[in-house]
């Protein structure tokens, strides 16, 4: 058995201590393996449809937020030529969810969906 006092590993706890949030070490985790960005631009998949709208998340959706530039992939041309005119929709609705600053340009791509392929 390992000795709590003998070891920094922060998951090591004394017998009969209350186990602490998971959220601390997991947030210490990720910061360390340079995760924390990609996790956080990863959000925008999660509230995409609370970004963009009924309508255009059935006809785009996210790809990537990296650096501040989102890029969205339109299933047509069509709706590609559609997304500058909102752009600056997008990006205020993107960072009242994910938090000022975290979308500065939006990027479109046009391509089948993921989910249709």
């Amino acid at each position: 058995m390992i000795d709590p006092d003998e070891t920094e590993d922060p998951w090591v706890r004394p017998v009969g201590e209350d186990p602490r949030p998971i959220a601390e070490p997991l947030e210490s985790f990720t910061a360390s393996r340079g995760w924390a960005t990609r996790l956080e631009g990863a959000r925008v998949h999660i509230h995409w449809p609370e970004i963009a709208g009924e309508q255009l998340t059935r006809h785009a959706e996210p790809v990537r937020l990296h650096g501040g530039v989102l890029i969205v992939r339109a299933e047509s041309s069509t709706w590609a030529a559609q997304i500058p005119y909102v752009a600056a929709e997008l990006i205020a609705r993107a960072n009242a969810v994910l938090g000022e600053g975290q979308v500065t340009a939006v990027k479109v791509v046009t391509g089948p969906p993921r989910g249709r392929r």
